[in-house]
């Protein structure tokens, strides 16, 4: 299906005025209430995006907004859209195209595919050009129909992976490892060459096991153990003991056609909270349980 296809001219503006984030979206919800049918209109549906929006971010690096709202009792899709001369500041991402999605409650993988479409088109600034310079909405349905931008009909894991994720090489020191974790505030890495071929990976528990002696996994408890002065062999070899000393080999992986559910499968099989995504053995994503849950689930 295509990007197009999802659209209605009448609830397209293209806007010259200084207007804030809540303007732009008043006035998108003024034209679909115009002539759509929905279960809250005006004041509450504005609302309820705006209460949305305090549960996830919608605005991304590449200039676009893309507001969402879920309704109860609704069953269509809605698109409208804002494009900006004068870009509104969204916490210091500069916005210029504001794109308002309303669906209903059990189309999580059609506003997911349409907001995948969006990204991509938000990226080519070529397109961009040519959309920004149109002067009414029929116009900007007329260049999407031209560029045929599609909306997939599947949801893969490519589409809500991470892209370049954090990774480390087998040659860098715990405690760069350490550094990293916790510059980034993750509690694990996929391990690559420098050629970004997917080797293994690292987490927390492999780098806090080095501060365990061997004789004491024996033990059935430590309650004896009040000190933690066996962590500070960790501490005294961080700069000697290498990733490639701790780290899991040719741990399981999964591929960027892969669907949700096996993503889910696969992380509940082996207990894992994220995986690697590799294509033709080189790391390309990382996919969370967690992006699973907000992207997909609470989309």
């Amino acid at each position: 299906m295509y990007l197009a296809s999802f659209l209605d001219a009448r609830d397209i503006c293209i806007e010259q005025r200084v207007l804030s984030k809540q303007q732009v979206y008043q006035m998108l919800v003024d034209r679909i209430c115009a002539h759509h049918q929905l279960p809250s209109c005006g004041t509450k549906l504005l609302e309820l995006i705006l209460q949305r929006e305090e549960e996830a971010p919608v605005a991304y690096a590449s200039g676009i907004a893309i507001p969402h709202i879920r309704m109860e009792g609704f069953e269509d899709t809605v698109v409208a859209m804002a494009f900006l001369q004068n870009p509104i500041d969204y916490e210091g991402t500069k916005i210029s195209w504001i794109v308002l999605i309303i669906t209903d409650k059990t189309s999580s993988k059609t506003y997911l595919n349409i907001v995948a479409a969006l990204l991509k088109l938000s990226k080519d600034s070529e397109a961009m050009a040519n959309l920004a310079a149109a002067h009414d909405g029929h116009s900007v349905v007329h260049r999407l129909k031209e560029m045929a931008v599609m909306v997939k009909k599947d949801l893969f894991i490519s589409d809500i992976m991470i892209v370049d994720p954090v990774s480390i090489q087998p040659g860098a020191t715990l405690k760069e490892l350490n550094t990293l974790m916790s510059q980034y505030g993750i509690a694990g890495l996929p391990v690559v060459d420098q050629n970004l071929n997917y080797l293994g990976e690292v987490n927390i528990l492999d780098l806090l096991k080095v501060g365990i002696p061997d004789y004491l996994m024996m033990l059935d408890n430590l309650n004896f153990l009040m000190s933690f002065e066996p962590l500070e062999k960790l501490f005294e070899n961080e700069n000697e003991i290498k990733v490639s000393e701790i780290m899991s080999r040719d741990e399981i992986y999964l591929r960027p056609e892969a669907s949700i559910i096996e993503a889910v499968f696969e992380m509940i099989l082996h207990k894992k909270r994220y995986m690697s995504v590799v294509k033709e053995g080189k790391l390309v994503g990382l996919v969370t349980a967690m992006d699973v849950l907000r992207k997909v689930i609470t989309a």
